[in-house]
């Protein structure tokens, strides 16, 4: 005798739009965490400019579309070739990860004037919570 709760996992897992909607609580999870790690990195960093959270919230949601914009064209290759039983590229990975790193790294300092030394430290506050819940994601077997 099955329980009712097995059944609607099962029924869930076999929809189409489950991904989509693994992907949506994936992404308010980090959306809801990274914030207030982002704050509390200036605060720890003593930011002197832009700690309000208003500027806090723009300051990471502008981290966020650059990081976006820079993985494009890894997202346009893992979308495009189908059969990619290595992953992407290497070069390609390491590249735009780089790329990535050093624009997020910039506009932390541009935007709060911290110096890049507390930027990169406020960026590794930021990225432990993301690798944790994304290799946790990953994890997950569909």
């Amino acid at each position: 005798m099955q329980l009712i709760v097995f059944d609607f996992f099962d029924d869930l897992g076999s929809n189409p739009f489950f991904p989509m909607i693994i992907a949506g609580i994936v992404f308010l999870v980090m959306a809801t965490t990274w914030v207030p790690i982002l704050k509390i990195g200036l605060v720890a960093a003593h930011a002197e400019v832009k700690r309000e959270w208003k500027w806090v919230f723009a300051s990471a949601f502008m981290q966020a579309g650059a990081v976006f914009f820079v993985m494009l064209p890894l997202f346009f290759n893992m979308l495009l070739e189908t059969n990619m039983e290595g992953g992407p590229p290497v070069g390609l990975l390491l590249g735009l990860m780089s790329l990535g790193l050093f624009i997020d790294l910039n506009i932390l300092n541009m935007f709060h004037r911290i110096g890049i030394k507390k930027a990169l430290i406020i960026f590794l506050f930021e990225i432990i919570p993301v690798v944790i819940i994304m290799s946790a994601t990953l994890s997950m077997q569909f």
